[in-house]
């Protein structure tokens, strides 16, 4: 057994990891779900980031190593890899957030398989001391994206993610790196929102009747707005013609609710258990379906 080891118990003396997931060592609960598999979760029981370690672990059993030790094995190399995460984020600064040093955080991330990603995302977004602070947020968000895109399923996550590229658009509506977040905005940061359609077109309403304070950010936020709802429409459709296509499949209550269909939703949820995981963004749907008929 994994958690059993004598490996993992000593390991667990010199890195923080959580072996028996009863606690919450920094705020998060550790637990290996498969032995290729590390998951990450808050004390709300929500998904904050799962790696995939197998690659690394195979090479260890190829060595001889028991799955335990190639565990430790893997740990070790990346504690003793060259370059630390903070030895980068202090490059970053000192070369005022150069592509290069934003480039080596990216391999950074990619060697840890997704591990320090939010961190990292927190870092540029706070990294004020640059030749262009705007391009350091919207790197965060990017990275933000790039980790809830990928594994993390997490409500409060995506919430954040939200909030990020609407305070981006707020206080850079001119920046050339604000066109480039519409796709993360409605691929990733409302992913799980339910009628995309209303959510698009209250962003749209907002970024056009914005008092901006001058004609270039009036005509930079009324582009955003037309590129909104131009990917809303896009998207709109594919999720129609999946539905259409495969009605049955996996993933289509998250359609449904994408799409605004507000008994399709309430159907399929009653008709299967909501899982620690997406407990908050179902019930996120049933508010927002009670809310809708109040409203009629």
């Amino acid at each position: 057994m994994l958690l059993s080891s004598n490996e993992l118990r000593e390991l667990s003396k010199r890195v923080d990891i959580n072996l028996a997931g009863k606690t919450s060592p920094k705020g998060c609960d550790i637990r290996y779900r498969q032995f290729y598999w590390m998951m990450v979760f808050n004390p709300e029981g929500e998904l904050m980031s799962a790696y995939n370690l197998s690659d690394e672990l195979n090479k260890g059993k190829k060595l001889g190593l028991t799955v335990p030790q190639a565990m430790v094995f893997t740990v070790e190399g990346g504690l003793r890899a060259e370059h630390s995460l903070e030895d980068l984020e202090q490059r970053y600064i000192a070369e005022r957030g150069s592509e290069a040093a934003y480039l080596a955080l990216r391999e950074k991330l990619t060697t840890m398989a997704g591990v320090g990603q939010m961190r990292v995302a927190e870092f540029l977004s706070k990294a004020t001391e640059t030749a262009d602070p705007g391009l350091s947020r919207a790197r965060g968000i990017f990275v933000a994206a790039d980790a809830c895109g990928r594994q993390v399923i997490n409500h409060a996550a995506f919430a954040a993610l939200r909030r990020s590229i609407e305070s981006f658009v707020l206080e850079f509506p001119t920046h050339p790196s604000a066109s480039d977040l519409i796709e993360p905005l409605g691929n990733v940061a409302l992913k799980y929102t339910f009628d995309l359609s209303s959510k698009c077109e209250a962003y749209a309403r907002e970024w056009t009747s914005m008092d901006s304070g001058s004609k270039d950010a009036k005509a930079s936020l009324a582009g955003l707005a037309r590129q909104l709802l131009e990917y809303r429409d896009a998207e709109i459709a594919r999720a129609e013609q999946l539905l259409r296509e495969k009605p049955e499949a996996y993933g289509a209550l998250t359609l449904s609710a994408r799409l605004g269909q507000a008994q399709e939703t309430l159907l399929g949820l009653g008709n299967g258990q909501t899982s620690g995981v997406f407990k908050p963004i179902h019930a996120e749907w049933r508010n927002e379906i009670a809310a809708k008929k109040k409203d009629r």
